[in-house]
């Protein structure tokens, strides 16, 4: 349960950047189908260590929500435990 509430602090510090050399590549996230959903997005919220800063390859991915939506963090819930397989 400590990713999700990093997620949070993640929030406030995402307009920090971190430099390129330091951001994980997403596509070399796997996802672990076999943990249930809960532990599966924690895994990944470890494993991405910035969930609002990433790379995609070569290029750096900022994310931001709007203030009156949904955050990353419901998002990634709802995604997680959207996805059985």
């Amino acid at each position: 349960m400590g990713a999700l509430k990093g997620l949070a602090e993640a929030k406030h510090k995402a307009k920090e950047t971190r430099p390129t050399q330091d951001l994980i590549d997403i596509r070399h996230i796997q996802i672990q189908h076999d943990l249930p959903a809960l532990e599966r997005l924690e895994k990944y919220l470890q494993d991405i260590q910035k969930p609002y800063q990433f790379l995609c390859g070569n290029v750096t991915v900022y994310i931001r929500f709007l203030e009156d939506g949904n955050d990353l963090s419901m998002q990634l819930k709802r995604y997680f435990s959207s996805y059985n397989h």
